[in-house]
């Protein structure tokens, strides 16, 4: 079963590719333009805590922006020591089974998807 889906995931990746080379833009899940190129993460270090990563899925339009500095503010006042990083790379973001971004991931669960959280909803989240 795992082989069918790194198949799947495989052939999807390859459909996209071609279809970002193609123009070399295409239209993001939330509207915004993706461009092909190379995979950026950006990351910040905090405190420590019980989540050792957070990852902030989204190709780079407002609402994405908007929810890594959510996530960003409640996790330097909550002082937690974890690996934040916010993920633009298209292959990595369909590796999650998502179909709306921003989409925040905890210690690799999806925990919020295709809309921004509120501060309140990512301390819940975080358990802080």
């Amino acid at each position: 079963m795992e082989n069918k889906d790194k198949k799947k995931r495989s052939f999807i990746a390859s459909l996209l590719s071609f279809y970002l080379t193609k123009d070399s833009k295409s239209e993001g899940d939330c509207g915004c333009t993706v461009t092909e190129e190379a995979p950026s993460a950006t990351e910040t270090t905090l405190s420590e805590g019980g989540i050792k990563e957070i990852k902030v899925l989204g190709p780079g339009c407002a609402k994405c922006r908007s929810t890594f500095a959510v996530v960003e503010k409640v996790v330097r006042e909550s002082g937690l020591h974890v690996r934040l990083v916010k993920v633009d790379d298209m292959v990595e973001i369909m590796s999650y089974d998502i179909m709306t971004t921003p989409a925040i991931v905890i210690d690799g669960k999806v925990v919020t998807k295709g809309r921004v959280p509120t501060e309140e909803e990512v301390r819940q989240l975080l358990h802080v």
